[in-house]
């Protein structure tokens, strides 16, 4: 025990409580001024913060400052700046769906240049049409007319079969009153693309008037084969799904999945123009086993 005395950590422990011994005799005197000197030497600096803080958000905005006008005021140029940035958002969005059709077209048009396309929007669908039929935000003055072929990147869609001043209606290819000219890009059989409620229902097309012993196989890649020139040839359709019999038994017919989804597009090109493109006359007429279409 003696030994521990004469040791250095009780040395210490000695000059500790020495010192802090005075230091509480000398607060006793003082009053606590010291003891406050030293708390308050540890907290200023945190109080200078928290008061420059509070009088940033004051100098930004008193708002027990101001006035009830000043107040409206303030209301109605951050109601103003508001619209505005919405207004931009809009805008944007805008441009960049523009940017994207200026794109898929330039990759149509390297595709097949001859043709003159015109980019329009769906902006409305008739909920009575079972054949998915749709209204775009092109019509005359920009250059559609009646009997224009309709396309999207993925292939045929349909044809405009009423053009207005603006906008315009399309009939798609579900329909039972468009026939189109096709050919099976495998086996160079050529028929009618056609359709009725039982196929439009499920979204499908039917590739009539193949010969009994059709070369057609599923898989096939169905375009349009250009005779009767309502439709430039080579445009894609769809693929193969089934060969059947017809109901007739003289003849057979391809099941084909249009590539595009007809019951919910978009975003479309209009061909207003084309290499040997005829008076369009006959885009809702039947279509015969020859590729020759007679009007209704």
């Amino acid at each position: 025990m003696k030994d521990f005395f004469k040791t250095s950590s009780f040395k210490v422990l000695a000059i500790a409580v020495v010192v802090l011994l005075g230091l509480i005799i000398y607060t006793a005197t003082a009053g606590g001024s010291l003891l406050a000197s030293l708390l308050g030497f540890v907290t200023s600096p945190m109080q200078s913060v928290s008061t420059q803080a509070t009088g940033a958000v004051t100098e930004f905005v008193d708002l027990d400052a101001l006035s009830r006008d000043e107040l409206k005021s303030m209301i109605d140029s951050l109601t103003q700046e508001n619209a505005q940035l919405r207004d931009q958002l809009v805008d944007y969005e805008n441009t960049l769906q523009e940017n994207e059709q200026l794109k898929v077209q330039l990759e149509i048009t390297e595709e097949e240049p001859e043709n003159t396309l015109r980019a329009a929007t769906v902006i409305g669908r008739d909920p009575n049409d079972v054949f998915y039929g749709f209204s775009i935000d092109q019509g005359t003055l920009n250059g559609v007319e009646e009997g224009d072929p309709v396309i999207t990147q993925n292939g045929l869609v349909g044809i405009v079969s009423q053009a207005y001043a603006t906008t315009s209606k399309v009939t798609t290819l579900l329909s039972e009153d468009v026939k189109v000219s096709a050919v099976d890009s495998a086996c160079g059989e050529s028929g009618v693309i056609a359709s009725d409620i039982a196929s439009a229902s499920s979204g499908l097309l039917r590739l009539e008037y193949l010969p009994s012993d059709t070369q057609a196989q599923v898989g096939d890649i169905i375009t349009t084969s250009g005779a009767g020139s309502a439709y430039p040839a080579d445009i894609i359709i769809g693929r193969v799904e089934s060969v059947q019999k017809s109901e007739s038994d003289i003849s057979q017919y391809a099941v084909v999945r249009p590539y595009e989804d007809l019951t919910s597009v978009q975003e479309v090109f209009v061909i207003i123009d084309f290499p040997g493109a005829g008076e369009g006359e006959d885009y809702l007429a039947q279509a015969d086993p020859e590729g020759t279409e007679d009007a209704e």
